[in-house]
C-alpha cells in the first residue's frame, strides 16, 4: 500500500471510527459506511494533516481512487492521469 493510502486509512480509523479491517483499496466510502458529510470530514481531516485538499470524492469513490486524488493534488498533476 502506498504511504498516501495507509495515511487516508489512519485517519479513517482514527478520526472517524472506521475498523481497519473493512478498509481496503477497493473499498468504496459508501461500502464502508460514509456520507457526503463524512467525506467532508475526511476531506478536513485530510487537509489539516497533509496540508492538501482533496477534490471530487464521492461515496462511490473507493480508497485507491482518494488516495490518487490526494497524491496527484500534492504533486499539481492532474487526478484523471493518476487513477
Amino acid at each position: 500500500m502506498s504511504p498516501t493510502y495507509e495515511k487516508l486509512a489512519d485517519i479513517l480509523v482514527e478520526e472517524l471510527g472506521q475498523d481497519r479491517d473493512d478498509l481496503s483499496p477497493s473499498a468504496t466510502f459508501s461500502e464502508i459506511g460514509l456520507d457526503s458529510l463524512s467525506l467532508a470530514e475526511l476531506s478536513v481531516n485530510a487537509m489539516e494533516q497533509t496540508g492538501v485538499e482533496i477534490v471530487g470524492l464521492t461515496p462511490e469513490s473507493t480508497l485507491a481512487e482518494a488516495a490518487a486524488l490526494l497524491d496527484a493534488a500534492a504533486s499539481g498533476a492532474d487526478a484523471g492521469s493518476a487513477i
